[in-house]
């Protein structure tokens, strides 16, 4: 709408929401807004234009705070302000007052469109004093340049939303932008420096290079480019490289990223160039010259031929040692010759073969003699030299030692653990021989591995040695040290291994869940670690005295036992619990069932069958029925759970095949919410099922009978009477005479209430009335 255009008149406005010349997204509510404001505010001032004449008439029809009247008119002041923020909206998207703010007007759009928000504080500090309509695509590259990060990424994202609401009707009827469009932005990298991207000739041949030269061709011609080695365009034929420049490109590219980036850009980029023109570089320009050039700084000295090498002679008695060896290591002739070579050198330089320190002496000349030979030769040369030492008993104790364990080869020798007995040893003060290794010294060296995190290293290496103790008797003689790991458990306050054991078939018997097990054996290494005399834990499990220890240790240290105490308490009752012979059976079916701890009733049965001394099957409803009816309200949830539990076991094959359990089941027990007072026993089960689906009152008057009856010696325990047993006159009589638990009116409503129950029977229980029967009130009915 421009501004020649006469205003919008309220009735206008809807008029256009409802033909869609209007779009909204909630067109049915803004309907019914205008609707409401047409019955509040009257038919006439809803056509009348001067309402959105502009935006001050507007607020004088609708203020921001509603009058008493204005407010009930529309129902109540939260309705008001609904109303009138939805019609001020649409009045504006329908373009009723052209000088809105134009950031307000985009921004209203972009909701409608699910666009991104137009932000005017990035666009007026980028052109500031420049409406919209004043843009164009060259400014906005210009102010795009020097943005970074989010300010550039707001500015983009407020231009793309412009571009898409430019030829939006009602943008075009307020005039606010002009009818070039932005487009997209310059793609940058590194800030402001144009992407670079390969050209023809190079792109042609990047499918022909290796999977990782092809994907890092075009970023490694790019920083080429930018270090002026290479042009964008390129002299033809081709682009060339020398060995000054691949080296320039070397140390840029390190310094700008790091050395493993530059070496795999210098090598896509050789392999690029060598694609596209073999001539252009030459053979001698490798990455291996750039980044090694001692390599090929002088070219190596001619290499001796064999027949200028001197004859290897060594004294009788070394060479028939050799040839021993040789014998009985079935060493490889490569080898023996390197030994004799070996050895021949270290006699002439003057080393005693004899010495104790002969070996650490000839590692020392070979790092000294041939540093230009490598790691691998100079080991390949210490490990010959000590099998041989080893062979001779020329070695050290420890030398000794590990040479036999690393020619034995077996698995159950770790020499990575006898490397840390033997480091152990040296360093203590003073050294230990491995022969003087006994259950003193192994205690020690378990202590420092402890320190260092190494017990598994060092319990291994202490195992070895009794491995090697049975191999070699003379070289390690004493008595076997064992498995240390009884005595650091002790030692460092952690659970013995056969208490641990024994907790977990007490747990796993229980039917405890895996988590279940994991969780009690946690909090018993809490309470071991916080009792002082550990000797009591040597008892058996079912002597311990966990509850007397939990107590103790919860006193003394509440915060450490806070999330434990419940767990060892539950422990302390299981333990405790004095099992019978049929409990403890049935106990057992239930866990090799698989039935879940949280389905397994026993727990809560037993503890109270257990007082009478009464086993699974001796349990009857009444016995359930009568304890369920002595407690506290969750504690009969509880019960009836376990009771619910219980009967479930009948549906398991494994125990319900064997005679623990009773002939009957035990529920249902009362439900929650519905007890009666009378209800002191349970019904009997043909009278009950007679019964199901009757009213409260007639229920409690059933309970009534029954209670009566049982205290009267009548009927006893399980006894099962047919109805028309129970309700014969003489027995309603009997207890309107001599009953003894309410009031004399309250038994005459109750026997009133079973005698209209008895006669609604009267087609399956017939009972002929004699004249002392009273007749019945037809309210009781």
């Amino acid at each position: 709408m421009t501004n020649s255009q006469s205003p919008l008149s309220l009735a206008e406005l809807r008029s256009r929401i409802e033909n869609g010349l209007v779009p909204s997204s909630g067109g049915p509510s803004i309907l019914a807004f205008l609707d409401l404001a047409r019955m509040a505010m009257g038919a006439e001032t809803f056509r009348d234009p001067d309402v959105l004449a502009s935006e001050a008439n507007f607020s004088i029809w609708f203020p921001s705070i509603p009058g008493d009247r204005l407010a009930e008119a529309f129902g109540d002041a939260a309705i008001y302000g609904r109303c009138r923020t939805s019609i001020h909206r649409h009045a504006r998207l329908a373009g009723a007052w052209p000088t809105v703010d134009p950031y307000t007007l985009l921004n209203q759009l972009k909701r409608e469109y699910r666009l991104a928000t137009v932000n005017r504080r990035v666009i007026e500090a980028v052109f500031p004093g420049l409406s919209l309509r004043d843009l164009t695509r060259e400014m906005a590259i210009v102010g795009d340049r020097d943005l970074r990060g989010r300010e550039r990424n707001k500015f983009r994202k407020s231009l793309s939303t412009i571009d898409k609401l430019r030829e939006d009707p009602r943008v075009v009827a307020a005039g606010i932008l002009g009818p070039e469009k932005f487009g997209p932005m310059p793609t940058y990298r590194d800030g402001d420096k144009r992407r670079i991207e390969l050209p023809a000739a190079l792109a042609a041949v990047r499918g022909r290079l290796p999977v990782s030269h092809a994907t890092h061709a075009r970023r490694a011609f790019e920083l080429a480019v930018d270090l002026g080695i290479l042009v964008e365009g390129g002299p033809e034929p081709g682009w060339s490289m020398t060995i000054e420049d691949a080296t320039r490109y070397q140390v840029a590219v390190t310094a700008q990223v790091s050395a493993d980036t530059a070496d795999l850009y210098l090598r896509t980029l050789l392999s690029l160039l060598r694609t596209t023109d073999p001539a252009t570089v030459p053979e001698n320009v490798t990455a291996d010259r750039v980044q090694r050039p001692e390599r090929y700084a002088a070219a190596a000295e001619p290499r001796k031929s064999r027949s200028e090498r001197r004859p290897v002679v060594l004294p009788d008695l070394v060479e028939a040692e050799v040839s021993g060896f040789a014998k009985d290591r079935s060493a490889c002739p490569r080898r023996v010759k390197d030994l004799r070579r070996i050895l021949r050198n270290l006699l002439e330089a003057g080393f005693d073969i004899d010495s104790p320190t002969f070996f650490a002496d000839a590692s020392a000349f070979f790092d000294t003699t041939f540093p230009e030979r490598s790691d691998l030769t100079l080991r390949d040369y210490r490990t010959v030299l000590r099998a041989f030492l080893a062979h001779t008993n020329r070695l050290s104790a420890w030398d000794g030692v590990i040479s036999r364990a690393t020619a034995m080869d077996a698995k159950d020798v770790h020499l990575s653990g006898l490397l840390l007995i033997r480091k152990y040893a040296q360093s203590a003060e003073p050294p230990i021989s491995p022969a003087e290794i006994d259950v003193a010294a192994a205690r020690q060296f378990l202590l420092r591995a402890r320190a260092s995190q190494d017990v598994p290293k060092c319990l291994s290496g202490l195992a070895s040695l009794d491995v090697l103790r049975t191999k070699f008797p003379v070289l390690l003689p004493g008595s076997t040290i064992g498995d240390q790991r009884p005595w650091l458990r002790r030692w460092s306050g952690e659970l013995p291994t056969s208490l641990e054991e024994s907790l977990r078939s007490v747990a796993m018997a229980a039917g405890y869940g895996e988590f279940a097990v994991k969780e009690l054996i946690t909090a018993s290494r809490r309470l071991y670690s916080l009792t002082t005399d550990k000797t009591i834990f040597d008892a058996p499990i079912d002597l311990i005295p966990w509850r007397e220890l939990t107590v103790d240790a919860d006193a003394r240290h509440e915060q450490e036992m806070v999330n434990y105490r419940l767990i060892l308490l539950r422990l302390a009752d299981h333990v405790d619990r004095k099992w019978m012979p049929g409990w403890r059976t049935l106990q057992a079916r239930i866990v090799d069932a698989g039935i879940p701890r949280v389905e397994n009733p026993v727990d809560t049965l037993m503890e109270v069958a257990t007082d009478t001394g009464l086993e699974p099957w001796q349990l009857d409803r009444e016995w359930a029925w009568v304890h369920e009816r002595s407690l506290r309200p969750d504690l009969r949830q509880k019960w009836t759970r376990a009771i619910d539990n219980f009967d479930a076991l009948y549906a398991v094959p494994e125990i319900a095949g064997d005679t623990l359990l009773p002939a009957a089941q035990l529920g249902p027990m009362p439900r929650i919410g519905a007890r009666l007072k009378n209800a002191h026993l349970p019904l009997p089960r043909r009278f009950e099922a007679a019964l199901e689906g009757e009213t409260k009152q007639v229920l409690e008057a059933a309970h009534f009978l029954w209670r009566c009856l049982r205290a009267f010696g009548v009927y006893s325990r399980n006894d099962d009477p047919a109805p028309d047993a129970l309700l014969r006159e003489e027995n309603l009589d009997r207890i309107l005479r001599e009953q003894p638990y309410i009031g004399a009116q309250s038994a005459r409503l109750h026997i009133a209430r079973i005698r209209v129950w008895r006669e609604s029977w009267s087609g399956r229980i017939y009972i002929r009335p004699t004249a002392s029967t009273p007749k019945v009130s037809a309210g009781l009915r």
